[in-house]
């Protein structure tokens, strides 16, 4: 199921798809398995993709960015988005992924040479 995955990656960065989640991946793939399908993203981070972390508010809202969870603050806050005074928990975040720049390239340039037939 992981060797769809490199595929559904090589689309996305064709199609100039940008932070993306393991979500979205996982549905590409049609699969549930979304704890195998966010550790193979992460085994890809500095390889294929960058990782950026999002604090969750109590209300749903993606407040702020942080590059780990461990970065997160245990003080009050209120969220940018809703105003909402909470404290932030590194129990609640989104992940997301973007593309590094020589990946795309390497896979735009990948899709433009003619492939070779054998006969």
């Amino acid at each position: 199921m992981l060797y769809i995955i490199d595929d559904i990656l090589e689309e996305m960065a064709v199609e100039n798809k940008k932070h993306f989640s393991p979500h979205y991946v996982c549905s590409r793939a049609g699969t549930s398995d979304l704890k195998s399908v966010t550790k193979y993203l992460l085994d890809l981070v500095g390889k294929k993709l960058n990782v950026y972390f999002e604090v969750e508010c109590p209300e749903g809202d993606s407040d702020y960015a942080v590059n780990s969870p461990e970065e997160i603050e245990n003080d009050f806050r209120f969220c940018s988005i809703c105003q909402t005074e909470y404290i932030p928990s590194p129990d609640k975040i989104w992940i997301g992924f973007d593309f590094i720049p020589e990946y795309i390239d390497y896979v735009k340039k990948k899709v433009q040479k003619p492939e070779l037939v054998l006969v």
